[in-house]
């Protein structure tokens, strides 16, 4: 079987499975965005859009990409039979394993079949669409990998920011506050350089994951990408920045972020982002970067993976809820059984469930209080559910039964107050946006039976699960 080392070999692997649909001569101001919201929506193919009017047949869109758990799992190296909780755990347990691969520093590749420089370039000769309706201009980057690198440790990261075209050379870069792209660019500008920038519009599978990955600062995202594909990513240093660009990409834009005053910066946004709603304009704080040189393939493909509305999402599964995994368990929390989002980007979001086998008490709100404060739990949290081991966390009428059935509203709900938030955040108010940061607060609810009289909490009126199934094979139901 052919591996997935490049955008071309994924897309290729993706067809023999009947996962993708192609699309000829959609609509850029409306049709690419509604179409690829839709089949996101009801979980179906991939889109490969082609033909759109004023640009060269082959100029292509990919979207809707990861949306189920087998389109992922050929990326991330997982049996394509499992989804919800286990592909989780799948997931969770492979990447225990992770051993860094080294990226592979090569000459050339096919990201140089085409170059423009300087003057030349022209960034409106790419297919870009409005992938909302009230969006305030066109973003060139939703699926792509925006490449660092901190001006004082060396150390390359890979982060995904949505980057709007600004002028014909010319890009915002939102990368918000705290985030490792933000302090590459504090830290440069505090010199009075610019950050050198390079950023991939169609990259390997498995680059494009590790960046929507919360790793740690000292993982390497090409070398967390080289170990899930099972091969080195193939890199070439960009002649204007010197970062590592990958050889097999589609289209790499490479240049410089300026220390420019905030008078100068572009109005950026609105945006439709991953809570569902528009975040508003921004002036004189997103980053604008001066595009200097773009490389590209013969026949491009530019991945669109655009915020939208929950529970829709352009990734089947929480990936952050494995960070979260971890660091419960990490920080002492015994048999968490599992951990889930309903509303999420990089992180589980604002609604997370965890799935706990008690042990003692005490134990659930002790999960709580480590979930609200961690750092993958934090940032775009705000309630956080913890239920028995016998409630399936991935289906929302489980949840609400067991918030409705298992919380004592006086004793089980508690709030913290002040918790660092997204700026994606809607509730946060025009007087409470301050440049420095946002928080919100934190509704933790304990829906566990009590553990205090658990042997004596009512039984549940169901067989298990596994029975049922057992019974319905038998009888071929």
């Amino acid at each position: 079987m052919q591996p997935v080392t490049d955008m071309r070999s994924y897309i290729e692997r993706l067809d023999a499975m009947g996962e993708i649909k192609r699309i000829e001569g959609a609509d850029l101001d409306t049709e690419v965005g509604a179409l690829t919201e839709h089949m996101g929506d009801i979980e179906s193919q991939a889109l490969l859009f082609d033909g759109f009017a004023g640009f060269p047949k082959g100029f292509r869109i990919i979207s809707n990409l990861f949306r189920t758990c087998p389109r992922s799992a050929v990326a991330m190296g997982l049996p394509t039979d499992v989804k919800g909780v286990d592909f989780l755990h799948a997931w969770r347990q492979r990447s225990l394993e992770f051993q860094p691969m080294p990226y592979e520093q090569v000459e050339g590749g096919p990201v140089f079949d085409n170059q423009m420089e300087e003057d030349d370039v022209d960034l409106t000769r790419f297919p870009t669409p409005m992938w909302h309706d009230l969006d305030g201009g066109r973003y060139i980057g939703t699926g792509c990998g925006v490449i660092t690198k901190d001006p004082e440790s060396g150390g390359i990261n890979i982060g995904t920011y949505r980057v709007m075209i600004q002028e014909k050379n010319k890009v915002s870069v939102k990368m918000n506050k705290g985030k490792h792209g933000r302090l590459a660019m504090e830290r440069a500008h505090a010199r009075g350089e610019s950050l050198p920038v390079a950023i991939t519009l169609g990259q390997e599978p498995s680059v494009m994951l590790s960046s929507q990955m919360p790793l740690p600062p000292s993982v390497n995202e090409y070398e967390f990408a080289g170990w899930m594909q099972g091969s080195p990513i193939p890199v070439v240093r960009g002649a204007v920045t010197g970062l590592p660009i990958p050889a097999n990409g589609e289209v790499v834009l490479e240049g410089e972020i300026p220390p420019l005053p905030p008078e100068e910066l572009p109005k950026e946004g609105p945006f439709g982002e991953w809570p569902g709603y528009y975040t508003e304009a921004t002036e004189g704080d997103v980053p604008l970067m001066t595009v200097k040189r773009v490389y590209y393939r013969n026949d491009p493909i530019i991945l669109g993976a655009p915020p939208v509305r929950p529970p829709n999402s352009y990734l089947p599964i929480p990936l952050g809820a494995i960070t979260l995994w971890e660091q419960l368990e990490k920080a002492g929390i015994p048999d968490v059984k599992g951990v889930w989002g309903f509303v999420y980007g990089g992180q589980p979001g604002p609604f997370t469930v965890i799935s706990i086998k008690q042990r003692y008490t005490g134990h659930a709100k002790q999960a709580l209080l480590v979930a609200a404060g961690a750092r993958a739990g934090a940032y775009g949290g705000k309630m956080v559910v913890v239920v028995d081991d016998d409630v399936d966390i991935t289906n929302p009428g489980e949840v609400i039964w067991a918030l409705s059935t298992r919380c004592d509203p006086r004793e089980g709900i508690d709030i913290v107050k002040n918790v660092w938030a997204s700026v994606c955040e809607p509730v946060i108010s025009p007087m409470d946006r301050d440049t420095k940061g946002y928080v919100t607060d934190r509704v933790l609810i304990d829906a566990c039976r009590p553990y205090q009289w658990i042997d004596r909490f009512p039984p549940v009126n169901a067989f298990e699960p596994k029975y049922k199934q057992d019974v319905a094979k038998k009888w071929g139901v």
